[in-house]
């Protein structure tokens, strides 16, 4: 899995660096929108392989899912929210989360790392589908995990609960 970024480098002195929440799918059409105006953004994306039933595309998918990264002025900040797919900033007490430079340069390291693969949390009622393996495309729900590897999954189509050992990275979320 390969990874990158994609990072808009102009940058002013007196800003700073503000998480923003995007709506689902829409980091890359946001991050193009704020690129038109010559706001410094960044996307970690990371590249991953997804199997369709007729083949496998490798597809850059965002490291953090519904987040951007943008490197503004506060009094821009308002601004901001008018573009199309930024749903608000991420805040804290009230006020927007800044992230310090050392931190978006440690993400930008990692990146360069051949082997970044960002795990999202998986809870109790997700829905999941088994991606290789002998029960490959087979959906069910999560209802437990037990240590880091065994999770246990009800397979609807057999109307049974079973309790199998298999790699996180061998399920994928689908739909809720």
């Amino acid at each position: 899995m390969k990874t990158r970024s994609l990072l808009n480098s102009n940058s002013e002195q007196n800003s700073n660096w503000y998480i923003v929440y995007t709506y689902p799918n829409y980091e890359k059409k946001t991050y193009l929108a704020l690129l038109k105006i010559n706001i410094p953004t960044f996307l970690p994306v990371q590249n991953v392989q997804r199997q369709w039933s007729d083949r496998k595309k490798t597809i850059a998918v965002p490291l953090f899912p519904n987040y951007l990264f943008l490197k503004i002025p506060q009094k821009e900040m308002f601004k901001v929210l008018e573009i199309y797919g930024i749903k608000k900033f991420i805040s804290s007490l009230g006020k927007p989360v800044t992230v310090p430079d050392s931190e978006i340069n440690s993400i930008k390291k990692m990146l360069e790392c051949p082997s970044v693969n960002s795990e999202h949390a998986l809870k109790n009622g997700d829905k999941v589908m088994i991606t290789d393996g002998p029960f490959k495309d087979m959906k069910g729900v999560l209802f437990g995990t037990k240590g880091k590897e065994r999770l246990g999954i009800k397979i609807d189509s057999l109307n049974q609960t079973i309790s199998i050992d298999i790699s996180k990275s061998s399920i994928q979320l689908v739909g809720v």
